[in-house]
């Protein structure tokens, strides 16, 4: 499959094209020309999606480790809060 890059170049070409020549074209060709730029441009997006399905998500960042402050845990030795009454 190509890339999403490639996809979108043919994309304006033929979007150029349909714009200059929409008018004067059989309607018959007016709808095969349509069809394939909807095509394309679907083919565009699942192209761009797969993109970006591999690529890592950013990690967030909790709320004590961008104080500067760690949390105690029991490994640390750090006691666990008491339950209030």
């Amino acid at each position: 499959m190509a890339a999403a890059g490639q996809l979108k170049t043919r994309i304006d070409v033929l979007k150029k094209k349909i714009a200059e020549k929409g008018t004067s074209l059989p309607p018959g060709r007016r709808r095969q020309l349509h069809k394939r730029l909807k095509r394309l441009q679907r083919t565009r997006r699942v192209a761009a999606a797969r993109e970006t399905k591999g690529k890592p998500k950013p990690q967030a960042v909790p709320e004590a480790k961008a104080e500067g402050v760690a949390p105690a845990t029991k490994a640390e030795g750090g006691a666990p809060a008491a339950p209030a009454s």
